[in-house]
């Protein structure tokens, strides 16, 4: 049985020279996408900037948008595991905001990627529908979790209701700290939405009025 404490193994040189390509398109094709739209950027540009022939890139994706998306499932599968890895007397809201204030650093190493990301989307009426496609996956993804962590087969209603409002306040928040000082911290953008989130839907006392609500007042 192998040493648990052992360090992992070493990339060998093929996947390591495949890491390499891979990262090399994705940062030639934001580049692109930053500096001409997405729309107009063709995929033998996006190989050209990465010093690969045409061929190379639907070797690593299979379409343009594709390379937009590289992480995507591993950022899930991350959150998914970290989600029901929770105390159990945490309640799924406290244990969805510890989850990705602790997958929050991961983000800051990519802040640069990420800022060309949004802008490569603005430019793009289309590329923007993709992303809504890829969101409402990831929510079904999140809410199957949450169904898991409450011991049903399948989410319902409420299980997608909490993954839907988690996933844009998580989404909110990022989008604040790209807007931010470059030395801002990603984990104050997320604690102060949960905080407003937690807040909207904490009852009012009786006598006075809800919070977030609006009412109306006989004239």
């Amino acid at each position: 049985m192998a040493d648990e404490a052992a360090e992992p193994a070493e990339p060998s040189r093929r996947q390591a020279h495949k890491l390499r390509t891979e990262r090399a398109l994705q940062q030639a094709a934001l580049a692109l996408f930053g500096e001409q739209g997405y729309d107009t950027t063709t995929t033998d540009e996006i190989a050209e900037r990465a010093g690969v022939s045409p061929r190379t890139f639907f070797r690593y994706f299979p379409t343009k948008e594709s390379v937009l998306f590289v992480g995507e499932y591993g950022w899930l599968q991350s959150f998914n595991k970290g989600f029901l890895a929770q105390p159990e007397d945490l309640s799924d809201l406290d244990a969805m905001r510890a989850t990705l204030h602790s997958l929050a650093p991961d983000l800051t190493k990519r802040r640069a990627a990420l800022v060309l990301y949004e802008k490569a989307v603005a430019s793009s009426p289309t590329l923007r529908g993709g992303v809504f496609d890829h969101q409402q996956q990831d929510i079904a993804a999140i809410a199957g979790a949450i169904a898991m962590r409450r011991n049903r087969t399948e989410p319902d209603l409420a299980c997608t209701t909490l993954a839907t409002v988690v996933l844009l306040t998580y989404r909110n928040g990022v989008m604040r700290w790209l807007s931010a000082a470059a030395s801002a911290d990603i984990r104050d953008f997320i604690a102060e939405g949960f905080d407003l989130l937690v807040t909207e839907l904490t009852p009012a006392p009786p006598t006075g009025r809800r919070r977030g609500v609006l009412r109306s007042a006989a004239r």
